[in-house]
């Protein structure tokens, strides 16, 4: 019955956080984009092998996320909030994972604090409320090592044979990673523990047959339907060019992710240190380093280490390290309101923890009220009134710590991340979402203008202005060169670029080019005939 009503409050919390507003502001490029749009040609086209963009095969990821994004347009139609379904409906069903996680190895009340701090992560909402591959990735990971570890804990054959279901899920959502990450926590873990002899209650031989029977048949047909162009692309470029090449110079630093997870895990990032210190080190957590403790060690550093080596970085990849994480900050808040301190050592370490914690709550509430003001002004107010809520909440929070109301002091920070998204996306977003899509002039274009005219889009941007335009061909017309030469066609053509371009080519051409038929954010609309030339 407990487990009941645990689930119920995580589901209130999460379908919350991860549906309000859900379908109020536009897809943002260049990634929610990509996804949506390769789903809704593939739909147009009667495809489920090959993913499509443009009117052609791309292979940047399997095809099992763009089946749940088709999936959800059947259902609800091609609109941002079936693009969004699937990650939201996935983040969900992580947050339930990480209750029974922390139930597993440690109690009902560790599964849900657990639960509840993942939930309210800031990445974690953010993912959960996006459409990327990210987060259905995680949760493929997160139950592949769950089930794995019930099986380890009970010798129960079935748990092994839903874990490798779950890494072949994770191989189709985005390929050899998805089996890479867990079976190197599982050999790390036999290799530090020493419990190889325990592989023998392991069904292995049935575990590949069910591993290869659920992700192979796409590879098949997606091979024999593209040869060596998919291998090429999606084994050799996608996944280990990457992996020894760096796709953005700005995140070779192998500090990278340090400053990732510390923004991305918060509100909780500061107090794992010492939470996870306290627990390896402490009493009364059941097995030692040989046991879970060593599984959550090297779960974590497993996919901590990896992203970092690897030269391309993306601040998402180490969503699948959140989990472990959010159960290690979950037992160390359980152990502080309900634990028995007798020495006050777990106690100083909260302290220590809550007061970092609010110190750079502080700093960063100063920190992103500047960086409204700077690139979005216009969310400025917005942005006081979110901030305002934020800090109320937190300020109840530190009271409730002070006078020792403990279970008080956590759920305040929770519920102040709940109640932070109503001003976020009521005011904020719809502010943001100028400057971050092409929606507005792309539903513009669709109005103006006629059946085949030409439209062209720079590269970041031209995934959205497919998905709204309606237009399966968008040029490309950057680098400028490639602009200028697009907009010196004899015919009408259209193009939705940002304004300096605009300006330089202004400046260049000068009438050859329209003045801006529309603007939104930092893009315009242009054409390179007056709209009163247009033929009738």
């Amino acid at each position: 019955m407990r487990d009941t009503r645990f689930i119920i409050l995580l589901l209130v919390v999460t379908v919350f956080l991860y549906f309000f507003g859900r379908g109020t502001m536009a897809l943002t490029d260049p990634d929610e984009t990509f996804y949506a749009q390769s789903a809704k040609e593939m739909l147009n086209a009667g495809e489920w092998v090959t993913p499509l963009i443009f009117g052609e095969p791309q292979f940047e990821k399997p095809a099992f996320y763009y089946w749940l994004v088709m999936a959800s347009y059947m259902v609800f139609g091609v609109n941002e909030f079936a693009a969004r379904f699937p990650s939201a409906l996935f983040g969900i069903a992580g947050v339930i994972g990480v209750y029974f996680l922390g139930r597993l190895l440690f109690s009902r009340r560790c599964g849900l604090l657990s639960g509840l701090v993942l939930a309210t992560c800031v990445q974690y909402i953010v993912l959960a409320r996006g459409c990327v591959t990210d987060m259905v990735l995680s949760v493929f990971i997160l139950y592949c090592l769950l089930f794995f570890l019930a099986g380890w804990m009970t010798g129960r054959g079935p748990y092994f044979l839903v874990s490798a279901v779950m890494a072949a899920l994770a191989v189709l959502t985005k390929g050899p990673i998805g089996l890479f990450i867990p079976g190197v926590v599982i050999l790390l873990y036999m290799l530090f523990s020493g419990q190889w002899r325990n592989l023998r209650n392991i069904p292995v031989g049935w575990c590949i047959l069910v591993f290869l029977a659920v992700s192979l048949p796409w590879y098949i047909a997606i091979s024999r339907a593209h040869g060596a162009a998919f291998i090429d692309d999606f084994f050799l470029f996608r996944n280990i060019t990457r992996f020894l090449e760096p796709e953005h110079e700005c995140s070779a630093s192998p500090f990278f992710y340090v400053p990732v997870f510390i923004m991305g895990f918060f509100p909780w990032s500061l107090f794992l240190p010492l939470g996870a210190w306290n627990i390896y080190r402490g009493k009364g957590d059941g097995p030692g380093l040989k046991g879970w403790k060593m599984f959550l060690l090297v779960w974590f550093l497993a996919v901590f280490v990896f992203f970092s080596v690897s030269r391309t970085k993306l601040v998402t990849y180490i969503l699948p390290l959140y989990p472990v994480a959010a159960v290690l900050v979950g037992r160390f808040w359980e152990k502080f309101i309900y634990g028995e301190d007798v020495k006050g050592v777990l106690a100083r370490h909260m302290n220590i923890s809550y007061a970092v914690f609010s110190m750079t709550s502080i700093f960063g509430l100063v920190g992103v009220f500047f960086l409204v003001r700077f690139k979005y002004p216009q969310a400025l107010t917005g942005a006081v009134v979110a901030e305002t809520v934020f800090a109320a909440g937190l300020a109840l929070s530190l009271l409730f710590f002070i006078f020792n109301r403990k279970r008080a002091a956590f759920f305040s920070i929770v519920l102040s991340v709940v109640l932070l998204c109503v001003p976020l996306v009521r005011y904020v977003l719809p502010v943001i979402e100028e400057f971050e899509t092409t929606k507005a002039l792309s539903l513009t274009f669709r109005e103006l203008s006629a059946p085949g005219e030409p439209l062209g889009g720079e590269t970041d941007s031209r995934r959205g202005i497919a998905f709204y335009s309606g237009r399966t061909e968008v040029v490309d017309i950057h680098p400028y060169p490639a602009l200028k030469g697009f907009i010196s066609r004899k015919e009408r053509v259209w193009g939705i670029v940002q304004h300096k371009h605009y300006e330089q080519l202004k400046g260049e051409v000068g009438n050859a080019v329209s003045e801006p038929v529309s603007r939104s954010g930092d893009n315009v609309l242009i054409t390179n005939k007056p709209l009163a030339e247009r033929e009738k």
